[in-house]
């Protein structure tokens, strides 16, 4: 701000001069450019919290959809349970402290593949032998696929993002409105302080977009709360170590 109004500011002047209607011509092109500026950053607030909570629902419902298939794998035969349980327990605990970390760094890791992969192949291979287990493996089948479309939309949320084509009209468009209000005639100290107040809320603008942007990136990223809350309240409990320390 300081630099646009001790040197754009005189340069401006300089070029297109300046004149009684000056203020008012320029504030008709600030209030006409503010509109169509405000609209787009309005837009791209709004994708990208609806992006977040999609994320934040599909990860809710992955873990929601698990823990299900957990519970009713306690009514298959063994070793069928336990094998399958065994697996959505190491798949619980590689996406809590692999996958999650990695998501942090906008990466997907090939162990989660092969872990939801190697749950799929154990469950095909079970052949029910009664109507009852016919029932329930329908009904587990149904489940490892709902399991599976969430984990799809997760997955979805660790890559997508705003086009770089739109970050480009808004960084355009946040400066020519600090432009703007550098040309007007105003005496130094009122104009810094506008300027400043007006830059510091822009600022924070570009912030949250950035920040929602990417829902799983960084550390203010989405947390992995729904698959600790799950690994705590049910899985724990069939951990070899945690039955010997029960």
């Amino acid at each position: 701000m300081i630099v646009g109004l001790l040197v754009v500011k005189p340069l401006f002047r300089l070029l297109i001069g300046t004149g009684p209607d000056f203020n008012s011509s320029v504030n008709y092109a600030t209030s006409s450019f503010s509109l169509f500026n405000g609209l787009l950053l309005g837009l791209l607030t709004v994708a990208a919290y609806q992006n977040l909570e999609k994320v934040r629902e599909s990860i809710t419902n992955e873990a929601t959809s698990l823990g299900g298939l957990y519970s009713q794998m306690d009514s298959y035969p063994e070793p069928t349970r336990s094998d399958v349980q065994w697996l959505m327990r190491d798949y619980t605990l590689f996406t809590i402290h692999r996958e999650w970390p990695a998501h942090r760094k906008g990466e997907v890791l090939n162990g989660g593949f092969n872990r939801a992969h190697a749950i799929r192949k154990s469950l095909s291979q079970f052949e029910p032998e009664t109507e009852s287990e016919r029932v329930i493996h329908r009904q587990a089948m149904a489940s490892f696929h709902d399991f599976s479309t969430e984990r799809q939309k997760r997955l979805t949320g660790v890559t997508t993002e705003i086009p770089s084509v739109l970050w480009y009209a808004v960084i355009v468009g946040a400066a020519i409105n600090i432009l703007l209000l550098v040309l007007l005639k105003m005496r130094q100290l009122p104009h810094f302080v506008l300027g400043t107040i007006t830059a510091f809320f822009l600022g924070v603008i570009l912030f949250v977009i950035v920040t929602l942007d990417r829902p799983l990136y960084g550390p203010s990223g989405l947390s992995p709360s729904a698959y600790e809350l799950l690994w705590e309240r049910q899985m724990i409990w069939d951990e070899p170590i945690a039955q010997g320390d029960s």
